[in-house]
């Protein structure tokens, strides 16, 4: 078993590149090829195509994104992380036309690596508050 500084290490550059910075290229080398998201919206594949797809949605539908990392801990196979995502909400989310407005809410996840990998997640994110903000929600 890796230790889990390790997993931290790489959830930490996960986070950075790929949530905050976009690197969708990057999912290939840091996601397991097994892996599975036990908490897939019902649009999204809960395979690593999906960790993808979802990087490439959400910073297609927030301009200026950032990711917010106020807690990142782990034990052995398992790396929780607590992030607010921020952005402006400048293109299409889930069939919610672009508002122009900004957005924030907070993320909580727990993944298990294996390998090296991210090999499963689990994940709870504020959609309320995020339909509030883009107006999904009167």
């Amino acid at each position: 078993m890796i230790e889990s500084g390790a997993n931290v290490e790489r959830m930490r550059h996960f986070v950075e590149q790929v949530q905050g910075q976009g690197r969708a290229d990057l999912v290939a080398e840091l996601v397991h090829a097994d892996f599975r998201n036990h908490t897939a919206g019902p649009t999204q594949s809960p395979d690593r195509d999906g960790v993808r797809t979802a990087t490439e949605a959400l910073h297609a539908a927030f301009s200026d994104f950032q990711v917010e990392l106020l807690h990142c801990i782990g034990e052995g196979d398992l790396v929780s992380t607590h992030k607010i995502f921020r952005g402006r909400h400048t293109g299409e989310w889930f069939g919610v036309p672009p508002s122009g407005k900004p957005v924030e809410f907070v993320v909580m996840d727990l993944t298990r690596y294996r390998d090296g990998l991210m090999f499963e997640h689990w994940s709870l994110a504020d959609a309320l508050t995020l339909l509030q903000q883009t107006g999904a929600l009167g």
